[in-house]
């Protein structure tokens, strides 16, 4: 459309080789992560697609609600306390649209919350946290991998 096919060429590549460079022996197999993005009260999590689904693939863990196909839906706690995720990734978003937005408040809220405080992400303060733009469907996802693969790296959860 533009006439740059060939940088348009170049920056998959690069896209591509920060991927293979980020996710080279990772192997997080049997792990569990949630993606809260936004709210407390009516928590959007990620499902199994968009984002989420793209860094959960590519790190090779499993999303604790992919069974869910909504991109970001609204799930209960209690639901999440069934779940028990091995690991939280949390956005840490700057707006204050709504509850919980920062990753402190949402550390905060489930450290504190009665179904979520005893989950084993939250006695172990597992947690990822990436920017809300990693989370969405953009050139950040790849960011998105960098992070969450590195995170699990350093909580020790791969192979």
């Amino acid at each position: 459309m533009f006439g740059v096919e060939e940088r348009g060429d170049e920056l998959v590549a690069e896209l591509e080789e920060r991927v293979r460079r980020a996710t080279d022996g990772l192997d997080a197999s049997g792990t569990s992560l949630m993606y809260w993005f936004a709210n407390s009260q009516s928590p959007y999590l990620a499902g199994c697609c968009g984002a989420p689904g793209a860094i959960t693939r590519a790190t090779g863990a499993e999303n604790a609600f992919s069974d869910t196909h909504d991109e970001w839906p609204q799930i209960d706690w209690e639901t999440v306390a069934d779940r028990d995720p091995d690991v939280i990734v949390l956005a840490d978003l700057t707006r204050r649209s709504q509850t919980a937005e920062t990753a402190e408040a949402k550390i905060r809220f489930l450290e504190t919350h009665p179904a979520t405080r005893n989950l084993a992400a939250v006695k172990e303060k597992r947690y990822v946290l990436l920017s809300g733009q990693a989370m969405n469907p953009s050139l950040r996802t790849v960011e998105g991998i960098e992070q969450v693969a590195a995170g699990l790296r350093d909580l020790g959860l791969t192979t």
